[in-house]
């Protein structure tokens, strides 16, 4: 992983912020659905695939951008990362109640294989012990990615772009570091 894959799907957020604060809601929607398009492409050229999750983002910024831009009402725009974290978080807790499978666990195994198996390695981690925090953030990560999209949602309602920004992608991150940081403790 790498630095890029951190900013995929910031970008169409920052540009509609930025733009609506210097032009048309109009123009900060198309500005935002063709960064999710730019996105799309990097994904592309850069790893040669797109993942199911970045086909989704990608499909909802478009479709929600649409409808925000036919209706000249940004609010859809502002509800597709609030829909998409609460998918995520159903398909998390999905996976770990209903499927007894930890979502975290089938995802290292199918993405990440020998990276992980080098990563055990080279620290000296115990397997067992490795799959155990990632089963705890199966288990948990699930609800934390609801209360993210329930924030994100009433901030899109009740709250300033820039304030939805802040939570829709710093608080998000920090939302990560402090859930990743809390398995540590278990």
């Amino acid at each position: 992983m790498d630095l890029s894959t951190i900013y995929i799907g910031i970008l169409p957020v920052l540009a509609f912020v930025i733009i609506d604060s210097f032009s048309s809601k109009k123009a900060a929607i198309l500005s935002a659905m063709g960064m999710a398009l730019l996105e799309l492409v990097f994904t592309l050229v850069k790893y040669h695939t797109i993942d199911s999750i970045t086909v989704v983002a990608v499909v909802l910024a478009l479709a929600f951008g649409f409808i925000s831009w036919k209706m000249d009402n940004d609010i859809y725009f502002k509800l597709q990362p609030a829909i998409l974290n609460f998918f995520v978080g159903i398909t998390f807790l999905f996976f770990y109640h209903i499927l007894e499978k930890p979502i975290m666990i089938v995802m290292t195994e199918k993405y990440f294989p020998d990276m992980i198996d080098k990563l055990i390695a080279s620290k000296g981690i115990p397997k067992a012990y490795f799959n155990e925090i990632l089963r705890l953030m199966s288990r948990d990560l699930g609800w934390w990615f609801i209360a993210h999209a329930g924030l994100t949602a009433y901030a899109a309602f009740k709250w300033t772009k820039w304030v939805w920004f802040m939570i829709r992608v710093p608080l998000f991150y920090l939302m990560l570091i402090v859930a990743a940081f809390s398995f540590r403790f278990y």
